[in-house]
């Protein structure tokens, strides 16, 4: 008989905890019955448990509550369960076993702390640990080939390692990531290794969207060094990326390999890079392939999964017609309603109470705007924009295909104003927008009033069309358009300014914005400024639109110049503002720790998967 080397630690909470150095495993024995024997054994043998095997017998209690944590107690901002401490407990917990159900439970709760706790924070060095584990589960054969835990992977690694502090950690969590696309794409199909190849897809799709925020930094280098690309490239030839005559695995895997594209380093001309070319060309030699079996399903199957993810827009869907499909814009955009002789909406499916409320909205804050700037309600010289089409889709995704396929714009964005050209006789001025799919079932069209008061500001302001005047534009189309359509609510901006307290830019700086500085400056600090100015210098606004409307840019410059000498009052107000939201911050509720709104596609969702309570996402 062999002899073991072996220890038992008694934990006085009801569990004991077995480790075996030979066998390289630990069970947890949950009952009292065996505490004279432990007793007994750990008198006879006088050996210590390890210091790893008595932390994970401290931390049973927590980690048993988890394990029997229904998913709505799991996930909710009153689970006394979602501390950093519980965190590491849970991390300490995941080591390989034949419990498989424990480790799904634990890696279920972990998805719940992603979206409930605070996730900010976690240290690199927590990171790290998870890592460590993760790999170490890896190993193991039986949960290898367990769906549940191939799920619950990849939605570990997109929730934890998608940053640039965790890119060291995440890069040995990659081989098996690759391991497990290429394992799927020959398992035997069912509900369960669907959900496992989706979130495997995604783990992909969502860390490069992230990546590609920052091309320069660790996350992004390391996926690039890595070669992410092959396994997706692999996946999209085989004949399990469509499954049971549906393409969501190939649109997945298309949509991935696009934000990889866009990861990689951009090329200095419109040419592509010889890398970018690389990935071009392997995905339309697989659409190629698809063509030929099912033609325009194929078709459809590569535009919306890699040339609009690409935002190749639609003048390049034209020029590659072999492969890329325009969708038929009636099919798109069914549906037609006047609010009034001068307001049209185009839209996709809103009721009659949705349409109402939406006119309702674009009207009322007309008498706002004309009352801020005095613009008597008289155009500018010169304009032809007499009519406006408000085109609505049904959400971002949505958006995504028609504004680039339907419009030839870019869609990286939360709505655009088209102004045309408004001296052209017969001009058609339209804004594009979406519906806030995220706030459902409470009805709301994202950004109606902004883009309405670009209209406006076109119309009855701004002389000439998009770029007349030469600078200093940005800070007072989205600054007003933020203003009026927000009013003095507006949380977003106020935070910018609070996380850039000691680095605030000036009124000098804020003026010279340009729509390539960034989000901040572009809508909040605008915003501020505008907000500003409107408060303690009314007159001086009305006196800048009417040089605007005069076209008289000398003038314009001229009056700015004169306002930047109140920046230390700007700041002073700014001061005052937010002591203020502090004090009322601290009695909000918390938020959750969503998934961004724009990092995933309506319609790469499968069709047959339903949000139940063990698929959650927020």
């Amino acid at each position: 008989m062999r002899q073991l080397t072996q220890c038992f630690t008694f934990n006085p909470q009801w569990n004991i905890v077995y480790k075996s150095k030979e066998w390289r495993h630990t069970v947890i024995i949950r009952t009292s019955l065996l505490k004279g024997i432990v007793i007994g054994l750990l008198a006879v043998t006088a050996c210590s448990p390890s210091p790893k095997v008595a932390e994970l017998a401290l931390a049973t209690p927590e980690i048993q509550q988890v394990l029997i944590s229904s998913p709505k107690d799991l996930f909710r901002f009153d689970n006394q369960l979602l501390t950093t401490a519980t965190f590491d407990k849970a991390v300490n917990s995941l080591a390989p076993t034949t419990q498989i159900n424990d480790i799904n439970q634990l890696l279920y709760f972990l998805r719940a702390y992603s979206y409930f706790g605070d996730i900010k924070a976690l240290t690199a060095e927590q990171k790290h640990s998870l890592s460590k584990q993760l790999q170490r589960l890896t190993t193991v054969s039986e949960l290898k080939q367990n769906p549940r835990f191939q799920e619950q992977f990849a939605v570990t690694l997109y929730r934890y390692f998608d940053k640039d502090d965790a890119a060291e950690s995440l890069q040995p969590l990659l081989k098996p990531l690759k391991s497990q696309l290429l394992a799927l794409s020959t398992a035997p199909i069912s509900q369960a290794t669907d959900y496992a190849l989706w979130e495997t897809l995604r783990a992909y799709g969502f860390l490069l969207n992230q990546a590609k925020k920052q091309p320069d930094g660790a996350l992004a280098k390391t996926l690039i060094k890595q070669r992410v690309h092959l396994p997706l490239i692999s996946f999209a030839k085989h004949t399990n990326s469509i499954r049971q005559q549906s393409d969501w695995p190939k649109q997945n895997a298309y949509w991935a390999l696009a934000l990889y594209r866009l990861t990689l380093p951009a090329s200095d001309t419109d040419k592509p890079t010889k890398q970018e070319q690389e990935i071009d060309d392997a995905v339309a030699s697989i659409a190629d392939a698809d063509i030929k079996q099912r033609n325009e399903q194929a078709k459809d199957a590569y535009t919306l999964g890699y040339h609009i993810n690409t935002f190749a827009l639609r003048q390049a869907c034209i020029d590659n017609e072999n492969r890329c499909r325009i969708p038929d814009e009636s099919t798109l955009l069914p549906l037609t309603h006047s609010c009034s002789a001068t307001i049209i909406i185009r839209h996709q499916d809103l009721t009659s109470e949705q349409l109402t409320e939406s006119c309702q909205r674009l009207t009322s804050q007309e008498s706002d705007f004309h009352q801020m700037l005095d613009s008597q309600k008289q155009p500018t010289a010169n304009d032809h924009n007499t009519t406006l089409e408000v085109v609505v889709f049904k959400n971002w995704s949505q958006y995504h295909i028609g504004g680039q396929l339907l419009f030839d714009i870019n869609t990286d964005n939360g709505g655009m104003y088209l102004e045309g050209t408004p001296q052209k006789p017969g001009n058609q001025a339209r804004f594009l927008a979406f519906r806030q799919w995220w706030v459902e079932p409470e009805f709301s069209v994202w950004n109606l009033n902004h883009e309405y008061v670009h209209y406006l500001d076109g119309r009855f302001v701004k002389y000439g069309e998009f770029g007349h005047f030469p600078s200093h534009m940005v800070w007072w189309a989205e600054g007003l358009a933020e203003y009026i359509s927000k009013g003095n609510d507006n949380p977003k901006a106020l935070k910018v300014a609070t996380e850039t307290n000691e680095e605030r830019p000036t009124l000098k700086t804020i003026f010279a914005t340009e729509y390539g500085d960034g989000l901040k400056r572009t809508y909040q600090w605008s915003y501020l400024a505008i907000r500003y100015l409107s408060e303690h210098h009314p007159q001086e606004m009305v006196n800048l639109s009417q040089a605007l409307k005069a076209d008289i840019f000398v003038d314009y410059q001229a009056k700015l110049t004169e306002l930047e000498n109140h920046n230390e009052a700007f700041q002073a107000w700014l001061t005052a503002l937010l002591k203020a939201d502090t004090q009322a911050e601290e009695n909000k509720k918390p938020k959750v720790n969503k998934l961004n709104r724009y990092s995933y596609r309506d319609y790469l969702n499968p069709s047959h998967f339903v949000a139940d309570k063990m698929h959650r996402h927020y």
